[in-house]
């Protein structure tokens, strides 16, 4: 368990923040202490995964937000080695090569994936979501249905859509392996799995309950047309880089299709197999509700963003890694050659994937959360260090210098202000309310933020944007100077005398 530990942070083990923590653990800081970065939009925004934020957040009481990333992560990864371990060995009976199906697993997931997912990185509710369907996975393929069922239930807990379609694939695979009347047989844990999934289930429900149907439909093509649709809309996934997404998925479902077939009378196997079917099924649904509505924007954007690729984007991928592992260890003594030809290969292919993700991040030297915003080349990744370092450095003089109740208009190509800074921010593109009001607000908000930083250094429009800013109470303005090496004509506070930050400025709005 502890060799896949060790994988698991080859992978993903770069520095504070992850792609998606300086938005979570923001959120989970804020639910236990309301009064850290008091007014900020996203911040009072309704909790859709309240319960991660209850069982996890409490934990930002206590340490600094960094140190908080490391422990849930080390915590997450912990429980995903440990519930994969248990996953692998049911399905192939060798303890040590549960390291290898694990490396492979990260690496086709994160070079063969279609809409984006992934299950090892930094600290979310899907992490602890995706930790419990695995122990589900390794009870499934031991025919032990009752912890299997109680598993998803917790998942549904964290996360409504992962541990939710899990569930769904569960009873399609009790229903096609055991009947209906079997099914009932088990409705013990599985009105306990419901009663589990119900932290999870209704903080979704309250998403909505105070929209209107006008709001509503509004705010589900905002989120899935122009924010999501990297992971939610087929037909702009398999078109995008050449439909490179799509020829790389297609092998791997290629893949496991040959193993379900080849393994299709190993019952423990062909358990995960049928749950892996499911999943595909639920992408496929994806796909002809895409295709039915591509005239029908808002009935499409309805229905599409329940995320229907992303259970796909995990099982395929883990049942390939699986098969490989069970078909080496079929052949290793009855055909010695081939055997020794195909670790090989699976060797080469894990340590090419694992030592590329650490070279890139040893290229890098960056925070997930700082590249996504504002990647860089490598022959740039000089540059983009200089930037960081001076926007950490303003947002540390902003917390220094700054009433807690401050609030900033800050640049577009940013998502760790408050992570820094620790003061409430207008809007950032990241961090998406997950209420249809709140992601209406937000829409307008970053409707400000973009023109502010398009026509800043116009005259004539400056006045007319701090008028539209003025309802958001807005005290200060960070000025991401490198895009036109100018400022604003307003009080600058930052930086001053021998005070020095080539890329960032500082003004007052309003006298605090």
């Amino acid at each position: 368990m502890l060799l896949i530990l060790v994988v698991f942070f080859l992978f993903a083990g770069g520095p504070t923040p992850d792609v998606n923590e300086a938005h979570y653990l923001a959120k989970a800081k804020h639910f236990w202490n309301p009064a850290w970065c008091r007014g900020d939009h996203f911040l009072g925004s309704e909790d859709g995964h309240a319960f991660f934020f209850w069982a996890f957040g409490w934990v930002t009481l206590f340490l600094p937000l960094p140190a908080t990333a490391w422990l849930g992560r080390f915590l997450i990864w912990l429980l995903l080695a440990w519930s994969w371990q248990r996953v692998s060995y049911a399905c192939v009976p060798c303890r040590l090569l549960a390291v290898l199906t694990a490396a492979l697993f990260v690496c086709l997931m994160h070079y063969g994936h279609f809409a984006g997912e992934w299950v090892v990185g930094g600290v979310e509710a899907k992490g602890f979501s995706f930790a419990c369907l695995l122990f589900a996975l390794g009870y499934l393929v031991r025919d032990r249905w009752a912890p299997a069922w109680l598993f998803l239930g917790v998942a549904t807990a964290f996360h409504v859509l992962v541990g939710g379609w899990s569930l769904c694939c569960l009873l399609f695979v009790s229903l096609m392996n055991r009947g209906i009347r079997g099914t009932l047989q088990s409705w013990c844990p599985i009105l306990l799995a419901a009663l589990f999934a119900l932290p999870g289930i209704w903080p979704a429900i309250q998403l909505t309950d105070v929209a209107t149907a006008e709001q509503i439909s509004a705010a589900n093509e905002i989120y899935v047309f122009e924010r999501l649709s990297h992971h939610l809309v087929f037909h702009r996934i398999f078109y995008s880089q050449g439909g490179i997404f799509a020829w790389r998925f297609g092998a791997l479902l290629a893949g496991w299709i040959c193993f379900a077939w080849v393994f299709r009378r190993v019952d423990r196997v062909q358990r995960l197999y049928a749950l892996v079917a499911a999943a595909v099924a639920i992408a496929l649904v994806g796909v002809l509700i895409d295709q039915v509505t591509l005239w029908h924007r808002a009935v499409a954007a309805f229905w599409l963003r329940f995320y229907w690729f992303r259970l796909a984007d995990v099982m395929v991928p883990l049942g390939v890694a699986i098969g490989a592992g069970l078909w080496w260890h079929t052949v290793r003594l009855e055909r010695h050659l081939l055997g020794q030809s195909l670790l090989t290969l699976l060797l080469l292919f894990v340590g090419t994937g694992l030592g590329t993700r650490t070279l890139e991040r040893r290229v890098q030297k960056r925070p997930a959360a700082m590249i996504q915003p504002d990647p860089a080349l490598p022959d740039q990744v000089l540059s983009a260090w200089e930037r960081d370092a001076d926007w950490v450095r303003v947002c540390q003089w902003i917390r220094n210098n700054t009433q807690p109740g401050s609030r900033f208009l800050t640049p577009l190509r940013q998502q760790t202000f408050k992570w820094y800074a620790h003061r409430s921010e207008v809007a950032t593109r990241k961090d998406v309310p997950q209420n249809a009001r709140a992601l209406l607000e937000w829409h307008e908000r970053m409707q400000l933020v973009t023109t502010f930083e398009r026509r800043r250094r116009e005259p004539a429009a400056l006045s007319d944007l701090l008028t539209q800013a003025a309802p958001y109470g807005i005290t200060h303005i960070v000025i991401d100077r490198s895009l036109d090496g100018g400022g604003i004509p307003l009080a600058r506070v930052y930086p001053l005398g021998v005070q020095r930050n080539q890329h960032f400025l500082v003004y007052r709005v309003m006298p605090q």
